[in-house]
C-alpha cells in the first residue's frame, strides 16, 4: 500500500523543481520511515499526484518532487445530502 502524505500544496519551493514540504510533525508515525527515493501519494482536499520523497540537507527538510503528470482530481463533497430542517 502507497504511503499517502496530507501536505499544503501552497508551500512548494521556488525553484523550477516545484517541490513540496512534508510535515514530519503531521506525520510522526511515518516521519521514521521516510527516505530518499519513497515513492509517496500526496494530497490535499483538492487533488493527489505521486512524489519521490527527497531530503534537502541545507534546509534540513523533507520535500516531495511531484510526478504532475499522475495528478488526480479528488471529488468535494457534495451538499445533495443536506435537507431543509
Amino acid at each position: 500500500m502507497a504511503v499517502r502524505l496530507y501536505v499544503d500544496f501552497n508551500t512548494m519551493t521556488t525553484d523550477p523543481r516545484e517541490r513540496v514540504y512534508i510535515n514530519p510533525h503531521t506525520h510522526s508515525a511515518l516521519a521514521q520511515k521516510l527516505h530518499p527515493g519513497l515513492v509517496v501519494t500526496l494530497y490535499d482536499e483538492e487533488m493527489e499526484v505521486e512524489a519521490v520523497v527527497e531530503f534537502d540537507e541545507h534546509d534540513q527538510a523533507w520535500l516531495g518532487q511531484p510526478n504532475w503528470s499522475t495528478r488526480r482530481e479528488l471529488a468535494l463533497p457534495s451538499n445533495n445530502d443536506a435537507r431543509p430542517a
